[in-house]
Parts: C-alpha cells; structure tokens; sequence
C-alpha cells in the first residue's frame, strides 16, 4: 500500500497545542467507548454526563465500534487490502488494523485524526510498516487526496471508514465524495451516523449536551444518511440499525466478550457498507 514507508512524522511535525479547556468530540467519544485514560477533564465530563444521562446514546457508541470492526473484517475477507479510517480518534482495541490482519494479514492501514495529541498516540502505539497514522482535519479533503494518492495502492481496491463521525462535520456528502473520488472500482465507504429519526428524545438530549459544551452535533434523518452513499451499491443488509448489521456473521475471534461491552444496541445509529460500482 505505502509508497513512502518510513516517513518521520512525529519527528519533523510540529505539533500544536491542544486547549485542555475545550472538550473535544473524538476524546469525548473515547470516553463513551469505556476508555478515556488520554482525556481531558472537560472531555471526561462529557462524555460522563453522555453515559449518565443519555445512557442509550454510550450504547450506540459502543454499537457503532463493534459494527465498524464487524464491517472491515467483511469486507477484508472480501479481498479489501486497504484500510482508511478517518476521524480515527485514540487507539482502541480491536483496532481496525488488527481485525483486518486477521483474514488479510497483509491489509494496510491508515489512520487520520485532527487531534495532534491523537496523532502522537496513534504513530506510537499503531504505526508499523503496514499502518500509518496521518494528522488532518477531516474537511481537509485537498490533504487527504492528496495522502491516499502517495499512498495506496491504485490498482487494489480500497475500504474508507466513517464511524460515529460525521455528525460532527456540516456537509458530510462533500466529504465522502471528495475523498472517494480517486478510488478505483470495487472500494467501499462502512459509515455509521446518528439518526434523528429513532430515539428523538435521547438524540436530542445529547445533541444539547454536546452543544452547551462548545460541540456541534447534527444527527440526521434516514434519507439525509441514504443520500450520502449515493452512487454506491448498498452491501447486504443495507442502511440499518449499527447492531443489525450482520450481527450473526461468524468472523476470526471478532466476538461480543472481546470488546467487553456485552450486546450493546443502537436503534439511534444507523449503518452501512456502500460498494463502488
């Protein structure tokens, strides 16, 4: 995948400082997954008051992870070697490069986040000569063309990860066409997003908390979700509830008891894997 192994990120870059004060939706959404060690404060207060008040809303969270890993070990298996996950966030185990390895074991990855503290997590703990951690925002559509083109392989086809993600960013459509459009055929984008259509009380609640802390949260109807794979052929069993999609499926030790969160559901999530014709 990687035509320019080696680069020394962490080295050369110079990395920007993060304000503690300001809660961050990719920490907060670290907390909502059971982990938070690397939060900050704010973000562990969010994320806390999310669990407590909203505890349907951590469940999705939780549902939408277990779909994603369920999703690239689909399409993996399916002969996918590339792996792009973008709005990364901190490591979390199974991290998705290590579900992809386990049926491809020479998939590559690569993980991009805006947070530069993220980014240092992400190369020490993740990087190796087949993953690669990569610091931009993900509206940064120029830079990120600009990476998968020096990157990836053009002639293998490539699997793009949007999860629990686009919520947070004003025009997701513009986003993920803009990134898919040096893909070659057969490359998929596994997206998963909060509807407003399910759950409006818990949607909204969260939306509120996000918003009192300095975070925009756009949940969005089932049709505004559809109309963002548009153009893409919907795998199997189309745009549904995170935890509905495939959940019977057996995959190489990919379980319930590995992520320690039981059978979360998420009727406030939806998901889906759309396929580049």
């Amino acid at each position: 995948m990687s035509r320019r192994r080696g680069r020394a990120h962490a080295s050369v870059e110079k990395i920007a400082l993060v304000d503690p004060r300001r809660a961050h939706c990719g920490r907060v959404h670290d907390v909502l997954l059971g982990a938070g060690k690397d939060s900050y404060w704010t973000d562990l207060q969010v994320g806390e008051r999310l669990i407590t008040e909203v505890p349907e809303f951590g469940l999705a969270a939780q549902a939408a992870r277990m779909f994603l890993a369920r999703a690239v070990h689909d399409v993996a298996a399916d002969g996918i070697a590339q792996i792009i996950e973008l709005g990364s966030g901190y490591p979390c185990s199974p991290n998705l490069h290590a579900v992809a390895r386990r049926v491809r074991p020479s998939a590559r990855t690569i993980y991009l986040d805006s947070d530069p503290v993220v980014a240092v997590h992400g190369r020490a703990l993740l990087a190796d000569e087949q993953t690669e951690f990569i610091h931009a925002d993900i509206t940064d559509t120029d830079t990120i063309v600009r990476e998968i083109a020096e990157t990836i392989d053009p002639a293998g086809p490539v699997a793009i990860c949007f999860g629990f993600v686009l919520e947070f960013i004003d025009d997701p459509r513009a986003v993920v066409e803009a990134v898919t459009t040096i893909l070659p055929p057969g490359s998929c984008v596994v997206l998963s997003h909060v509807t407003a259509d399910q759950d409006t009380g818990p949607v909204a609640d969260a939306a509120e908390i996000y918003r009192v802390n300095g975070i925009e949260f756009r949940p969005r109807r089932r049709e505004e979700i559809a109309a963002i794979l548009s153009g893409f052929d919907l795998m199997e069993p189309g745009l549904v509830a995170v935890h509905s999609w495939r959940p019977d499926a057996v995959r190489a030790g990919l379980n319930d008891a590995e992520f320690g969160w039981g059978n979360p559901t998420g009727e406030c999530c939806l998901a889906a894997v759309g396929r580049l014709p």
